[in-house]
């Protein structure tokens, strides 16, 4: 006998299918009398946590089909069922959360709803320590705001990012708040010095900075050159935390440049220690210098084959055929087509004509240096 038939047999109530059992109940036992019944029941029995909220959630419902019939009625049980829901807030936090509805309009809503957010605003009221926590929180974003109306605002940023005791709170407010493209700029070197040298907390919230910027053209490219002038040119030595993190890194940016730039000076490096644990690093690395997959590639070249016109023939000497926007198609096979163009450009009518020849080309190219790079991983 499982909880849900055992809660049936001790009400002396028919047994339900289980989901929804507390819904679905006939209407003779929905009560104020059976009410009360299933709220001595939750009080006095030592039912699990599991039947205690199929009994609460039976009891609401059975208010609500109360409240429906008369919106203005003041029976005590209903108000002894709210008391005790109360009482075991923790405990039904989620169940009131679904029957208050916080985020609909109430007349949208369940007829007992109004009475279920008052209940949970005076929860609410009385619950000193979130009340502390959402001052704190509303503290701290006043104090952002002020601090960041400061004349010397990003003197003091500079300062306590460079002060171990108060570096974690300047990275933290950078990420969460961002700067302008100039302030951070200014802050890339120490980010990424923190990034690849810092205590480990720091480093996680400097990496995400620098990652949170990548689709940033300016800032990212300020950022690939000083990894490359500050680290990878600079790499002499084996330095397991450095390297890792830098791996982590460039896996994160997605720079192909980079990458390759990180691989090959490694394998330059005549360190016994990188050779043996590299490899590692690099097949972490090598599949990100192509971010074309062999699918997508074969995508694309499925939608070129299925180009009627294979290869176009279209004369564009000084642009003789191309007239009132229309480009005319021939093939050996095929009689002319025309492609018409609206107010398009002479270098636009070029594009368009060669792309069906000069994507086969590429995909080609692609696939060749695909193959290049596999053929030069680690060994």
């Amino acid at each position: 006998m499982n909880e849900l038939e055992k809660l049936c047999q001790d009400l002396k109530v028919p047994r339900g299918n289980g989901q929804d059992w507390e819904y679905e109940l006939a209407n003779e036992y929905r009560t104020p009398q059976w009410l009360a019944k299933y709220l001595s029941a939750y009080l006095h029995n030592n039912y699990s946590t599991f039947q205690k909220h199929i009994l609460m959630n039976l009891c609401i419902d059975i208010c609500n089909d109360l409240f429906t019939a008369d919106p203005n009625q003041n029976q005590p049980i209903i108000h002894q069922v709210l008391n005790v829901l109360y009482n075991d807030y923790a405990q039904h936090w989620q169940l009131i959360d679904y029957w208050a509805l916080p985020d609909e309009p109430l007349e949208d809503c369940f007829d007992i709803t109004s009475e279920i957010r008052k209940l949970r605003q005076k929860y609410l009221a009385n619950a000193h320590e979130w009340l502390a926590l959402n001052q704190a929180q509303q503290n701290l974003l006043i104090a952002k705001q002020n601090f960041r109306q400061c004349p010397d605002f990003f003197i003091q940023l500079q300062i306590a990012l460079n002060s171990s005791s108060q570096r974690t709170n300047a990275l933290t407010l950078i990420h969460d708040d961002g700067l302008n493209d100039d302030q951070l700029s200014q802050l890339l070197s120490t980010l990424i010095d923190i990034a690849l040298e810092g205590n480990d907390e720091q480093s996680v919230i400097a990496h995400k900075i620098l990652e949170k910027n990548k689709n940033n053209q300016s800032i990212n490219q300020k950022i690939a050159n000083l990894l490359l002038i500050n680290y990878i040119d600079d790499l002499n030595y084996y330095d397991e935390i450095i390297y890792r993190r830098m791996t982590e890194l460039l896996h994160d940016l997605n720079n192909s440049y980079l990458i390759e730039q990180f691989i090959n000076r490694c394998k330059n490096i005549d360190d016994p220690e990188i050779t043996q644990k590299y490899p590692a690093f690099a097949e972490q690395l090598i599949p990100q210098i192509s971010t074309l997959s062999e699918d997508e590639l074969k995508q694309i070249q499925k939608r070129s084959d299925n180009v009627t016109f294979a290869p176009l023939q279209v004369d564009l000497a000084a642009h003789e055929h191309i007239s009132n926007n229309f480009i005319s198609l021939r093939t050996e096979q095929q009689r002319n087509k025309d492609i018409k163009l609206i107010d398009a450009s002479d270098a636009e009518h070029d594009f368009i004509v060669h792309a069906r020849q000069d994507i086969p080309k590429l995909l080609n190219e692609i696939r060749r240096l695909k193959t290049v790079i596999n053929k030069n991983k680690w060994t």
